[in-house]
């Protein structure tokens, strides 16, 4: 293959130099001759002789100013030499510059933008096709009077500033048209030699008129969600004002309630069978509706409660409401297990009220468990780090996995369990404003396990 490409170079190249050589030989014999046609006229002899048989002077003569020619022929030949390579190299050279050319306007045809290039007297260099046929083909005019039909520079013009500062320029316009309100941006850049001077500029004209639609719709919707915004504040706060007046009537019911069961259970009346039950019955009632008034409130209040953030070491928390559980039961033997130095990134309070409901939820289900264990750990998945609390007791059936977290909804396996049935709630409400995740794992009379994620720190 380089043979076949080679071959007629090199057969061209032997014959240029060899006509070279033959007419230099040519130009030398011709001289020979009419030095002896000059001779035999001045000198008066013969013109064969004087070609054939000249003396040495004449010889000598001839002799150097053929050395001459063939100096000179020979110089020649070595500038025409040259002369064929710079133009191969020029021939090259000009063949690269028209594809490059052809590949820098395919990559400005391919662009989408409208795009065109000027000088720094705003004359018009170069448009794509994108931008004749938005603003027609305007080559050699000035952009002034081309696209805005002025004698000057328009105010402000983008492009200006760019020659001025040799910064990029950013512009936003919109214009009606008959396809309705368009909207574009204009993008002016400077366009440097290898010096650095500017030389040129070049102006993209893009079409933004989808974003700017959406970018509108965005400001609509941003207005409507804080209008929404705003009266759900005011609902809330309606909200709030009610849940408290409600408390506080409903705490005023209740105390007059148990402060007549106590009344009642002082006399001797109380002692009755008759009235035993009912007596306790109202007490109980009393107090769990106390826990379910507060519980309530603690839910609603976690929604709202400003976040502190900060390092909070669970394991003291933990061990903390495991003190306190211990002494409402004291002679009940439990065995809990909380490793050391467990840190999380979160507000204390909330996660204290989250541990709270899990130890004490799973306080309350290893009530009837021979040996009760409760265990709060920590554990790797897929990278990342869980925490849970884990017992031995009733469990749950894990086709009501759904309502675990619902407030009110009481499992099968909660019957006879005194509880609010919100603390689990409680607990998916302070995780998920901590930005994680809580589910639950159990079996029927195995134990149950809740576990949470909190997110790293800096990671809120």
């Amino acid at each position: 293959m380089e043979l076949g490409v080679t071959e007629p170079k090199a057969l061209s190249i032997i014959c240029r130099r060899s006509t070279a050589v033959v007419v230099g030989l040519s130009l030398m014999l011709l001289s020979w001759v009419m030095d002896a046609a000059f001779d035999a006229s001045f000198e008066n002899g013969r013109f064969l002789d004087q070609l054939f048989h000249p003396n040495s002077y004449e010889v000598t003569v001839r002799v150097l100013f053929m050395g001459i020619q063939l100096a000179f022929i020979l110089y020649i030949a070595r500038i025409m030499k040259e002369y064929r390579r710079q133009g191969a190299r020029l021939e090259e050279a000009l063949r690269s510059a028209e594809i490059e050319r052809e590949r820098s306007q395919a990559v400005l045809e391919c662009v989408g933008d409208a795009i065109s290039m000027q000088d720094p007297d705003l004359k018009i260099l170069y448009q794509n096709q994108a931008h004749i046929d938005l603003m027609g083909a305007h080559l050699g005019e000035q952009c002034y009077t081309a696209y805005q039909h002025r004698d000057a520079i328009c105010p402000g013009c983008h492009l200006a500033k760019s020659y001025l500062d040799g910064m990029t320029h950013r512009n936003e316009m919109s214009a009606q048209t008959r396809q309705g309100l368009r909207y574009t941006e204009i993008i002016s850049t400077p366009l440097r030699d290898s010096s650095g001077t500017i030389i040129a500029g070049i102006e993209a004209v893009r079409d933004i008129t989808d974003r700017k639609l959406a970018e509108l719709e965005i400001q609509r919707m941003n207005g409507e969600l804080a209008l929404r915004g705003q009266e759900l504040s005011e609902v809330n706060c309606e909200l709030e004002s009610f849940s408290s007046s409600l408390s506080h009537d409903l705490r005023s019911y209740i105390t007059r309630i148990s402060a007549a069961q106590q009344i009642i259970a002082q006399t001797p009346q109380s002692k009755d069978p008759d009235l035993e039950y009912p007596v306790q019955s109202i007490e109980e009632s009393c107090r769990g509706m106390e826990e379910l008034i507060e519980a309530m409130l603690t839910l609603c209040r976690l929604s709202r409660e400003e976040m502190s953030w900060e390092e909070v070491p669970l394991s003291e928390l933990a061990r903390e409401i495991a003190l306190r559980l211990r002494q409402q039961e004291p002679g009940r033997q439990v065995d809990l297990e909380i490793p050391d130095a467990l840190l999380v990134w979160g507000d204390r309070h909330l996660l204290k009220i989250a541990l709270e409901n899990l130890l004490g939820n799973a306080w309350k289900y290893t009530r009837g468990v021979p040996v009760a264990r409760i265990e709060l750990g920590t554990e790797l998945r897929e990278g990342k780090r869980f925490f849970f609390v884990r017992d031995n007791g009733v469990g749950f059936d894990m086709a009501e996995c759904e309502k675990l977290f619902k407030p009110f909804q009481r499992l099968r396996s909660a019957q006879g369990v005194p509880g609010t049935g919100v603390g689990l709630a409680t607990v998916e409400r302070v995780i998920k404003r901590h930005g994680g995740e809580v589910w639950g794992e159990g079996e029927p009379g195995k134990g149950a396990t809740i576990f949470f994620l909190l997110p790293e720190q800096g990671g809120r």
